[in-house]
């Protein structure tokens, strides 16, 4: 009898365990898929205000606060005398909505049939148009779509690497402050991506367009290219492959857009 007991007892343990080891799996992947739901929403917010405004810790819905990204103070429309009437929260929500209505009626977003979306930040000059194979001569800074700096060139916020370190001097200094694109290249030749290339379509001289590049016409279509030159800049690149792969369970593939500031300094047509 006391053998059965025992056994019966034994049974109902390792029955518990394996319930508990079951409801335990279940919960944490539950948890993790939260997570990775919640952390979508959160980029999707992030990024519809980034490319409205420049900064979404800069807009005035959410506070007045300033971002500090270099990427940031390219070209942000939200100025002081604005920022000063804001208040409280109830004051900087309405004239958050106010400034959005604005923004949109003065530089709408124009959204492409690949997914890419762009607004001009700044108007060019002349008659004469970037069109599919020409030669343009461009500076650019690329950012999450968060608002995190990732690198750039022309944009005066890069320093020029010497033996590995980065040095006091500017690249923008030393004259290497423009990057030349053919377009038209077979795709894994491109010296932007794809979606950039779209993008730079109808740009006159010294215009400036902000520019929301999904990853299905990212890096991959020009091989990564162009490549960043600073120690900073590549570990970006490390980091957000591995946004786009994923870590294991616990971090999800997630398709992050990135951000890109563009202006054409030059146009040579073929």
């Amino acid at each position: 009898m006391t053998y059965k007991i025992c056994v019966a007892v034994t049974f109902l343990s390792i029955a518990s365990y394996v319930v508990g080891v079951t409801c335990w799996s279940l919960a944490s992947t539950n948890y993790s898929n939260a997570r990775h739901h919640a952390s979508e929403l959160k980029l999707e917010l992030e990024r519809r205000h980034f490319l409205r405004f420049g900064s979404i810790v800069g807009i005035i819905s959410y506070g007045g606060i300033t971002g500090s990204s270099p990427a940031l103070a390219v070209a942000s429309p939200t100025s002081k005398s604005t920022l000063k009437k804001c208040t409280d929260i109830e004051s900087c929500r309405e004239i958050g909505d106010q400034k959005v209505k604005q923004d949109l009626e003065e530089r709408p977003i124009t959204r492409l049939d690949s997914g890419v979306r762009f607004k001009r930040l700044k108007p060019g000059v002349g008659d004469g148009t970037v069109k599919s194979g020409d030669t343009v001569d461009i500076i650019f800074s690329i950012s999450r779509a968060n608002g995190a700096y990732m690198y750039s060139k022309g944009f005066g916020f890069e320093k020029v690497q010497e033996f590995g370190v980065e040095s006091a001097r500017l690249q923008s200094d030393e004259g290497l402050d423009s990057y030349r694109v053919q377009l038209g290249k077979d795709s894994g030749s491109r010296d932007v991506p794809s979606g950039i290339e779209q993008a730079l379509i109808g740009m006159k001289k010294g215009e400036r367009r902000r520019i929301e590049l999904p990853p299905n016409v990212g890096f991959e279509t020009s091989d990564w290219r162009p490549e960043p030159t600073t120690r900073r800049g590549k570990a970006q690149i490390v980091d957000y492959k591995t946004i786009l792969n994923g870590r294991g369970s616990n971090q999800p593939p997630f398709l992050a857009p990135t951000i890109w500031d563009v202006e054409v300094l030059s146009i040579r047509s073929k």
